[in-house]
């Protein structure tokens, strides 16, 4: 009987692991102090902005999820890059390797990699730390294409020109971090995700994690890590903690103190009103405009937003080029409604605030379920000409979308009429990053959720998002000029119109 528990319990193991979503307790607005009516006003602005997406919302009061939001076809179990908010993590694991005496701030980035030095290393070079790594004060210009032309990223970084003293002038630059990355690989033997697994995500039941590595196998450190957003409201209430989970000191309150600090200017050119992005840059972590407070930031609005002196978290991953505006709909519509001690329970408004988390979805496509031209292109394979998007062809067949790629491989995608049907892809999501391996690292697979609907009975629109990603795509169809207009979710991204030949 024993052996068969066992048994069975080998065989959920995998899904116990994965269900790491409700670690968090549970609370309401009200009970923590606050107004169930500025979460809603916060919600309602956020999935209001326009040209965004937004795929999740956290919000946590006292170490407790007041409210969350995650719209259709997002789901609160999907993982999701970070971009830069990825640094963060890694700031942490640099901070955990001091405490375990393998480096120090003051140590000079050259002496961890002896093999990768050229003839002569500059005096700047020499001298750049791992602190001026940190703030982004490395002293070199940033060059964001050499990623995607090098093999060695580690060698072609330490043999740039570094024209400015480090640690005196704040440029932004994702290779900062990945050369930390580097650093904590060399002095733990492990990789990034494999150290943070080991010290941080254990201790704090994060199971479902992956990052993206270097030609050579390196995680990238400044970009590339995806996880759940309950994983980025854990990051939260940590650097709230200083450090401290569950009682444990897993990072020094010293470190995280001073990571969450202003100890460079940001680079930013100062504005009035002050905006978010002026506000100043620790180790890896941005200031914010409210007072004290301070963010975990990614491109196309990736944010963990921490206010410590009102014990508040707040995670928005999305889709947005802009994000000051999602950081706005905090300051100007949930802070208001902080208040010092808990409110009176708010039945009514807690009502309205649960139907709209639960019934909140993205736009689907607006039409008939089938058009006049359905019969003579349905099931026929349509040849595409060449375009960015490397799709050259296209089949649809009832409810679903068949894609065949020019490097050979295919996606077979299942799709709901006005409603979101999922699939688990064979391969890899459209992505805004060109580095050489890109996707190499991520481990866990993605899923795809499409839906379609024929506006007129000549088109036929196809939407889809990669869900535990963070793009998607929109096929229009012109059946009446045999062409198809593919657009990915990416901000400024241009459509393509592409002819194509019915076979």
């Amino acid at each position: 009987m024993m052996k068969r528990q066992i048994l069975v319990l080998l065989a959920f193991l995998p899904l116990l692991l994965a269900a790491q979503t409700g670690d968090l307790p549970r609370s309401t607005p009200a009970a923590e102090g606050i107004s169930t009516q500025a979460v809603i006003n916060m919600m309602d602005s956020l999935l209001a902005l326009p040209e965004c997406d937004i795929h999740h919302v956290v919000v946590m009061r006292h170490g407790k999820v007041v409210a969350e939001l995650h719209p259709a076809p997002f789901r609160a179990d999907d993982s999701h890059t970070l971009y830069s908010a990825s640094k963060t993590f890694t700031s942490l694991a640099v901070g955990i390797a001091i405490d375990e005496n393998l480096l120090r701030l003051d140590d000079r980035v050259m002496t961890f990699f002896p093999d990768k030095r050229t003839d002569r290393v500059s005096d700047n070079m020499a001298a750049m730390t791992v602190r001026d790594l940190l703030m982004m004060a490395s002293g070199m210009k940033p060059d964001w294409t050499m990623r995607n032309n090098s093999m060695d990223w580690v060698k072609d970084w330490l043999a740039k020109p570094v024209d400015d003293k480090p640690g005196s002038l704040f440029q932004y630059d994702s290779m900062c971090t990945f050369m930390l990355s580097a650093i904590v690989q060399r002095v733990t033997g492990y990789t990034m995700l494999e150290y943070l697994e080991k010290k941080l995500f254990a201790p704090m039941h994060i199971t479902v994690a992956d990052w993206e590595s270097s030609p050579d196998g390196i995680n990238t450190g400044g970009w590339g890590l995806r996880v759940q957003a309950e994983t980025m409201a854990k990051l939260g209430q940590l650097l709230l903690d200083e450090g401290r989970w569950n009682g444990e000191q897993l990072v020094s309150a010293d470190y995280v103190k001073a990571a969450c600090s202003r100890l460079i200017d940001g680079g930013a050119k100062e504005t009035v009103p002050p905006t978010d992005g002026n506000q100043g840059y620790g180790y890896q972590v941005w200031q914010s405009k409210w007072p004290g407070s301070f963010r975990a930031d990614g491109a196309m609005g990736q944010y963990t937003v921490v206010v410590p002196q009102e014990e508040l978290v707040v995670v928005i991953l999305g889709m947005k080029l802009y994000g000051h505006e999602e950081l706005a709909c905090i300051w100007n519509q949930l802070m208001p409604g902080l208040k010092s001690t808990p409110l009176q329970p708010e039945n009514k408004l807690q009502k309205r605030l649960d139907n709209l988390c639960a019934s909140a979805k993205l736009s689907l496509p607006a039409g008939k379920r089938t058009g006049k031209k359905a019969a003579a292109f349905m099931g026929r394979q349509l040849q595409l000409e060449h375009n960015r998007f490397g799709v050259n062809s296209i089949e649809v067949s009832g409810d679903m979308l068949k894609l065949g790629y020019e490097d050979g491989t295919k996606e077979a995608l299942a799709m709901g009429y006005r409603a979101w049907r999922y699939s688990t892809l064979t391969g890899y999501p459209y992505y805004s990053i060109n580095s050489i391996n890109r996707m190499q690292g991520f481990t866990h697979g993605f899923d795809a959720a499409a839906a379609y609907a024929w506006p007129t009975p000549a088109t036929l629109e196809v939407r889809v998002h990669y869900v535990n990603w963070i793009s998607g795509l929109t096929f229009f169809f012109d059946f009446g000029k045999n062409e198809v207009t593919i657009c990915d979710t990416y901000p400024n991204s241009k459509p393509a119109t592409v002819p194509f030949t019915v076979k």
